[in-house]
């Protein structure tokens, strides 16, 4: 099985894996895609939560959820083939639609940005449906196909951290800046705290990409903010 899979192209490193873009040989084809591995050092307790990712991707198909292909075991490192999402994540994305730097939207954006809040609501409509909570939406975890169709992408594997906007807490790394109150304070997690990241993920597509809450620099003045 893993013959069938061939790396051409390394493209990042989160916090428990590494991404690479390659060929999956198929019976009807060979097909372009993401390949997930886990950190070489990684823990056993790592690999089950890398796996746990794709366990819980199978689960999902949806136009505005990334697709899993397939998963390689019978080697290490064990590999996770995704959808391959060419135009990266909408952050980045985003950033391309302001050259001079500005927070400004053209009238021309204007349809282009309401499509792509509208994707991410049917992703995590459906997503609500099937009683998953994400946890991490943000736009660095919107991937955009060919056509800029937003998926949402990172399922709890292998995120390409900001440091800045994350932190360290007895379950693990938080996105506190995305992250509702009453998960920040008290960790419950819901599809309503989904929601509240989703209007962060709003004001970070009308803003063309600026980081929400840029005076928030510490953990402290995000729990002191008002609920």
């Amino acid at each position: 099985m893993l013959s069938l899979a061939k790396i051409t192209e390394h493209l990042g490193s989160g916090e428990f894996g590494t991404v690479c873009k390659g060929f999956w040989h198929t019976n009807s084809g060979r097909l372009e895609v993401a390949i997930k591995m886990a950190q070489n050092q990684a823990t056993d307790q790592d690999k089950v939560r890398f796996l746990q990712e794709a366990a819980t991707l199978g689960q999902f198909q949806h136009p505005n959820i990334v697709r899993l292909h397939g998963v390689v075991t019978v080697n290490d490192p064990v590999m996770i083939l995704l959808e391959l999402m060419k135009k990266g994540d909408l952050k980045n994305y985003l950033k391309t639609l302001r050259p001079a730097g500005e927070m400004v939207v053209q009238p021309q954006m204007k349809q282009r940005l309401l499509r792509f809040c509208t994707e991410v609501a049917l992703g995590l409509e459906y997503l609500a449906k099937k009683s998953f909570i994400h946890r991490d939406i943000a736009a660095r975890n919107i991937l955009l196909a060919d056509n800029c169709t937003c998926k949402i992408a990172d399922f709890g594997m292998s995120r390409d951290l900001e440091d800045q906007d994350y932190y360290c807490s007895v379950g693990g790394k938080v996105p506190f800046k995305w992250t509702a109150p009453e998960a920040l304070h008290y960790r419950k997690y819901s599809s309503a705290s989904d929601v509240w990241s989703y209007g962060v993920l709003l004001w970070e597509i009308w803003s063309l990409g600026h980081t929400p809450y840029k005076d928030y620099n510490t953990t402290e003045e995000v729990r002191q903010s008002p609920a």
